[in-house]
């Protein structure tokens, strides 16, 4: 066959293929890179016909033509095929008649473009997937973690999956005791004519080959054949009569206890093994909120069970001590000229009030991690707090052996004054104990840019670095010598940076190491716009009140009518609830001191019925007990009483109450 015409040097060094065809569609020439794409060596080539490498099984090959003719030039996208059978994609520009009876083509490969543009294709489908299943699973999510109800948990992943599917009906069941049985415990989209069905039939796990499968696998299990799998369980078909189903099981630490049954009345529908994934991830999702729900149920029966423990034990701590104080205060008042005597009174009220503050320390550093703690904060001068700790630690003779300096700079702070006091007693106390006699501790108050800053210095045995971190943590302590002569349980600092906490606040510790000292540092944010209260008025003289006691610790009854007659009050007593409401409404006292914790009638109903008669409109109803959280102060406000007295109770608080007019 006669070629068109010798290829020149461009031509076969082009590297898309060109090629020349007659009217009839034959080639009559190629250059080197058109016979490398179409797989054929050139005289092969020449004299074969367009259609003959064409993968076009479809296309009108000669309409085709005849537009190509009659438009004079083309443009698109075909598909060849080899000699080995191979079929590539190529892109193509052709001219008709650039000779008479002649037609030019030039043909590109773009095989690789295309499969880079499926395999971009398939990974935005994969990702657009993952982003539609990260999405169902926070939306899962989100609706669960506003719930810690089983039942509302289970009832929104049902809906969630009815979503995520389009099923018809989506039921979530548990597993009985047995392991036997799956009882339906809520639904979505249930049928009305089904709903009492469907909550009181369950379905069986044992002997139902599905359900097994997904038990022993953990895995999800579908059909789309209800009718003809050998799988299903024939009761439940004909309970529930539908055409396509999917069970999930609920897994808990990978144990199975329960799923969910997605269901399709009519249609036939498959399960992709993305949506399996999805499922899986949901109901797993489920299971984790499921056990958590349980862990919390758990939690809070242990916190109610643990309160009313540090109720009874506050309460049962504190009758003896109180019993204790009024004592020895009753024996301070009578007086005594023997030394000895007046030394072992002071010991007492000394030891005394160390176990109040034990008492105090254990209870509140429980209920300080439990976040039980409620702060009355208002704007008060830190200097002023300070220096009252700083008295109140000279006046009680704690520090009697040490050298104590207080140098300070008023500064306003927002905090709790019972709290901020509490914590500075904490430092004090701590320094105190592990400064041996002789030693100084300095306290010093100033303010740092926008930080009101207290500083509590000592020259005692100093913190070694191994415990530094440390001290701050609950019972942490330093290896004791065997005598313990400052040993403690730790709770203090533990106590007092979860207060300073509270307040916005830090406290840092610090030390050289043993033998060096130790300096506690807290810092508050200063309150720039607050104006500190004023100081309270100090209570006017005491004068003599009718008193009546209801308590039924005879000990602590008896303690504290021998103070109050040695203040010159005139006191009765009752030793339960019957018998001091009846003592009440006959003499009519000034003054009624009630314990909460009385037998039969306790002493929220004594008060209360005191209130509803005639007494109630002028006596002062003033509840002394051992329960002093904060339920217990709202149930005798509740109740009735003017003040809630904690044991044992402070002689100048009490003093000022009965001062009142």
């Amino acid at each position: 066959m006669h070629r068109y015409q010798e290829p020149d040097a461009l031509l076969t060094a082009a590297r898309d293929g060109v090629v020349v065809v007659d009217d009839a569609r034959t080639f009559i020439d190629a250059n080197p890179a058109a016979c490398r794409l179409l797989g054929r060596a050139l005289p092969d080539l020449l004299g074969r016909r367009l259609d003959d490498v064409l993968a076009e099984p479809e296309l009108d090959l000669d309409a085709a033509w005849s537009t190509f003719l009659a438009g004079g030039e083309q443009t698109g996208e075909l598909r060849i095929r080899r000699p080995d059978g191979e079929v590539r994609p190529v892109e193509y520009g052709a001219t008709a008649r650039f000779v008479a009876g002649r037609h030019l083509a030039i043909l590109r490969d773009v095989t690789e473009r295309k499969r880079a543009e499926t395999e971009r294709a398939e990974l935005l489908r994969r990702e657009q997937r993952r982003l539609r299943e990260t999405e169902t699973l926070l939306a899962v999510s989100r609706a669960l973690s506003s719930t810690l109800d089983p039942v509302e948990t289970l009832r929104r992943v049902a809906r969630e999956i009815a979503h995520t599917l389009g099923a018809d009906m989506v039921g979530a069941y548990l597993a009985d005791a047995a392991q036997e049985r799956l009882r339906p415990v809520a639904g979505y989209h249930v049928p009305p004519d089904m709903i009492d069905t469907f909550r009181r039939v369950p379905i069986p796990i044992r002997n139902h080959p599905a359900i097994e499968e997904a038990w022993a696998n953990g895995r999800a299990v579908w059909t789309d054949d209800m009718p003809g799998d050998p799988r299903v369980d024939p009761e439940s078909l004909r309970t529930f009569p539908h055409q396509s189903n999917l069970f999930v099981p609920i897994r808990v630490k990978d144990r199975p206890v329960g799923g969910f049954f997605a269901i399709w009345w009519t249609e036939r529908r498959s399960i992709t093994e993305g949506e399996m994934r999805l499922l899986q991830g949901i109901s797993d999702l489920a299971g984790i909120f499921l056990d958590n729900a349980q862990l919390y149920r758990e939690a809070a029966e242990t916190n109610r069970a643990k309160d009313e423990f540090l109720a009874t034990l506050s309460h049962e701590l504190r009758n003896p001590l109180g019993a204790i104080a009024n004592a020895v205060a009753a024996l301070e008042r009578r007086g005594s000229a023997e030394e000895a005597a007046a030394r072992l009174r002071q010991i007492i009220q000394r030891q005394t009030h160390h176990l109040a503050r034990l008492v105090d320390d254990l209870l509140d550093v429980a209920r300080a991690t439990a976040g039980k703690i409620a702060l009355e904060r208002q704007p008060i001068d830190l200097c002023e707090v300070a220096g009252g700790c700083v008295r109140s630690l000279r006046e009680s003779g704690r520090a009697r052996r040490h050298r104590v300096t207080f140098r300070a700079e008023s500064v306003i702070v927002s905090a709790d004054a019972t709290r901020l006091a509490q914590v500075i007693t904490n430092m004090l106390d701590n320094a105190v104990k592990f400064t041996p006699s002789g030693g100084s501790v300095d306290v010093d108050v100033w303010r740092e840019g926008q930080e009101a800053v207290l500083r509590v210095s000592d020259t005692g045995i100093g913190i070694g670095p191994e415990m530094l971190p440390r001290v701050f943590e609950l019972f942490a302590q330093a290896e004791q010598p065997m005598d313990r002569a400052v040993g403690g349980l730790g709770i203090g600092l533990t106590l007092s940076r979860r207060l300073v906490q509270m307040l916005g606040g830090t406290i840092a510790a610090s030390s050289d190491g043993e033998g060096c000292g130790a300096q506690f540092t807290v810092r508050l944010p200063v309150e720039a716009t607050g104006t500190p209260l004023a100081p309270p008025v100090a209570a006017g003289p005491e004068r003599s009140r009718s008193i009546l006691i209801v308590e039924d610790n005879d000990d602590a009854r008896e303690s504290l009518r021998l103070l109050l007659e040695s203040l010159g009050h005139r006191v009765i007593e009752a030793g339960d609830g019957e018998r001091g409401l009846a003592l009440a409404l006959h003499h009519q006292p000034e003054v009624v001191l009630i314990d909460l914790g009385l037998p039969e009638l306790d002493g929220y109903e004594v008060a209360r019925a005191l209130r509803a008669s005639a007494i109630g409109k002028t006596a002062a109803l003033i509840a002394v007990t051992g329960y002093g959280q904060v339920d217990d102060r709202r149930r005798s406000k509740e109740a009735g009483f003017d003040a809630h007295l904690v044991k044992p109770v402070s002689q100048g608080v009490l003093a000022s109450l009965l001062a009142a007019p």
